[in-house]
């Protein structure tokens, strides 16, 4: 697993960035999920597959993250199993895979109660003994929303029935469907991401605006509250938005305007030192005279010199 999936797994298994996500899809931003009435669940499920000789295998899968939630519905107790897919990438397969990882869960919980019967010796019909299932047995239903932490717009599908390879509507209207909950910063208004409670608003309007350079020098002179980004957040910026961030694991919060800042003005003096470089050789002058001037003139080691030279010659 790469630096970005790590970074953007291990934020949205915080507890209160978790409940964000859902308290903003389905409830617009409303607090109905207490981060505090979550339950983590084991996001590993195991799947037995039969080969083409009829010998089983066993795949297993990994969720990002898993909890059950305790909801308050009507004055009257719910409960519901809520996923998480954080994706630095768009995955053209996504809605597949979350597919997949539902219906696991939903053949986890059914496994579960036929163990629970068998285990007590429960009295059953001929019916439920072959199914392993009784008449009165529930599920809990499954939620699975996608988080995209990328900066372009998601362009891959985003229903089961957007990768059939059938025009046929009489066949289709029979074939299943699946629709994939998706979160893409590309999409979002400012409204949007103000409808957050967590960081999380301020990661994804960052996403959104890391490829303009104009909005971005905007959104850090304006936005104060990018001075004070939690520790994990900005774990998700320098790896998803490629931002240079020193983040100290003392540190609680991080000054992402200040990094940004200081990365521009470091960008720009590179600039003014590569066009140094191009006159110095359109006059005759060596490459070793040309390193020592600019150690000189921009203070500059020696490596941090050649770095330069090779990076404008290549």
């Amino acid at each position: 697993m790469g630096k970005p999936d790590t970074a953007t797994r291990e934020y949205i298994n915080d507890s209160y960035v978790f409940a964000d996500v859902f308290n903003y899809f389905i409830y617009g931003g409303r607090k109905v999920v207490n981060p505090l009435n979550l339950e983590k669940l084991d996001a590993s499920t195991l799947l037995t597959v039969f080969g083409k000789n009829g010998d089983e295998e066993t795949i297993q899968r990994y969720r990002d993250a898993l909890k059950i939630a305790a909801l308050m519905v009507d004055d009257e107790a719910a409960y519901i199993v809520l996923g998480i897919e954080a994706q630095t990438r768009v995955d053209y397969g996504m809605p597949i895979r979350t597919f997949l990882y539902d219906a696991l869960q939903y053949d986890s919980q059914a496994r579960e109660l036929k163990a629970a019967h068998k285990n007590a010796g429960d009295k059953h019909s001929e019916d439920e003994f072959v199914s392993g299932l009784y008449k009165e047995d529930r599920i809990l239903p499954v939620i699975t929303v996608v988080v995209h932490f990328g900066a372009k717009p998601w362009d891959g599908a985003t229903r089961l029935s957007d990768l059939y390879n059938c025009s046929h509507k009489e066949l289709m209207a029979f074939a299943p469907d699946y629709k994939m909950n998706l979160i893409d910063p590309a999409g979002m208004t400012d409204e949007d991401f103000d409808k957050f409670s967590t960081s999380l608003g301020k990661v994804l309007k960052f996403m959104k605006l890391s490829n303009s350079r104009k909005e971005m020098k905007k959104l850090m002179e304006t936005d104060a509250a990018y001075k004070k980004i939690d520790r994990n957040a900005a774990r998700v910026l320098r790896e998803c938005a490629n931002i240079s961030l020193d983040i100290d694991s003392n540190q609680e919060v991080v000054d992402v305007c200040k990094a940004w800042k200081e990365e521009r003005e470091d960008a720009e003096r590179n600039g003014v030192i590569l066009g140094t470089i191009d006159t110095w050789r359109e006059v005759g002058i060596s490459e070793t005279e040309i390193r020592k001037k600019i150690m000189a003139k921009y203070n500059l080691t020696e490596e941090e010199a050649t770095e330069l030279m090779l990076k404008r010659s290549a």
